[in-house]
């Protein structure tokens, strides 16, 4: 068990570029399998492997990003902090109690531990939690002219489990986001490991007859410093429109353009994108999803070398009434 995590702990990504690039790259690349399945097919890659090597990409795709995971230890770190405020004041307020009975220095006050708090980590306030329960009620008697009762102690033991537990879930939710980060890497190096192999397919059919097809199975293309990626990306709907209307400036050198879209709820940020259409000239009306916030970005193309992409570009869309 220990030698399989130290393996886990070691996983690195075989690919620089990101999830969400290879997500989209991986959905691209299928396009281009399918348009050169009978050259393919004399590589043993055949609209069965096609299939399989899709659903592959789905499956990753589906997985939640490092994002959703490191959301949820936040929100479990915001949780526990919240309990550990409400149990130090809750020790506050007993130690109080025991200083107006017998002095900040008494024997008894020092009992309870309280001093530096703020100081202790998760696990010292927690004991401490316990302690101070289990010292203040055997002095519940004697504290009870200051206002201390059982209530308080039955309160302050729930607290202190309350925050047990908030401990235990923010651990949780470290360990899940590891896990979860484990298995999105073996999960992606499966999945750039068949893009490697069609890649490497792709390139030896077309290297000496298309570099247009040829361009389309490199996996990092070149990007042409005189080939500039397109600038002044505008997406614009209105009410009652049958397209998104797209805009951009022209690149000199460019012969076509790709344009990449992904669609999320209204005010999110930009997802993973997918290939929408490949466009020669803007502006363009372009397919949208109604009902929300559709994100759209560019790259510039010639035979042989494919620009950097443009900046995103959103609009919202709405059912119409």
């Amino acid at each position: 068990m220990l030698k399989d995590f130290m393996v886990l702990l070691s996983l690195t990504r075989n690919y620089i570029m990101s999830d969400a690039d290879l997500c989209m790259f991986a959905s691209n690349l299928i396009s281009f399998l399918t348009r050169d399945l009978t050259e393919f097919e004399a590589f043993g890659v055949n609209a069965g492997a096609i299939s399989d090597f899709e659903d592959i990409g789905n499956a990753f795709a589906r997985l939640p990003t490092d994002n959703w995971y490191l959301g949820n230890t936040a929100i479990a770190t915001e949780d526990k902090k919240v309990k550990a405020d409400e149990l130090r004041l809750a020790l506050r307020a007993i130690s109080l109690r025991a200083e107006n009975k017998w002095g900040v220095n008494s024997a008894r006050c020092k009992q309870l531990g309280v001093v530096g708090m703020n100081r202790f980590n998760d696990r010292d306030l927690l004991v401490n939690a316990r302690n101070v329960h289990y010292i203040a009620t055997q002095y519940l008697t004697d504290l009870a002219s200051e206002g201390l009762t059982a209530p308080m102690l039955t309160a302050l033991e729930t607290l202190a489990s309350e925050f047990e537990s908030t401990m235990n879930a923010q651990s949780d939710a470290i360990v899940v986001r590891g896990i979860k980060s484990e298995e999105r890497i073996i999960k992606g190096n499966e999945l750039y490991a068949l893009v490697t192999k069609y890649c490497n397919i792709g390139k030896m059919i077309w290297e000496n007859s298309d570099p247009a097809k040829f361009a389309d199975y490199l996996r990092y293309p070149t990007v042409n410093s005189r080939l500039s990626k397109p600038q002044n990306v505008r997406a614009n709907w209105t009410l009652g429109d049958l397209a998104v209307t797209l805009n951009w400036e022209v690149v000199a050198g460019a012969a076509t353009y790709d344009v990449y879209t992904c669609s999320v709820d209204f005010g999110l940020p930009s997802g993973t994108f997918s290939l929408l259409a490949e466009y020669v000239n803007p502006p363009q009306g372009v397919a949208f999803v109604v009902d929300k916030r559709n994100y759209y970005k560019l790259k510039a193309k010639n035979s042989s070398l494919v620009s950097d992409y443009s900046e995103e570009a959103w609009t919202e869309v709405v059912k119409s009434i």
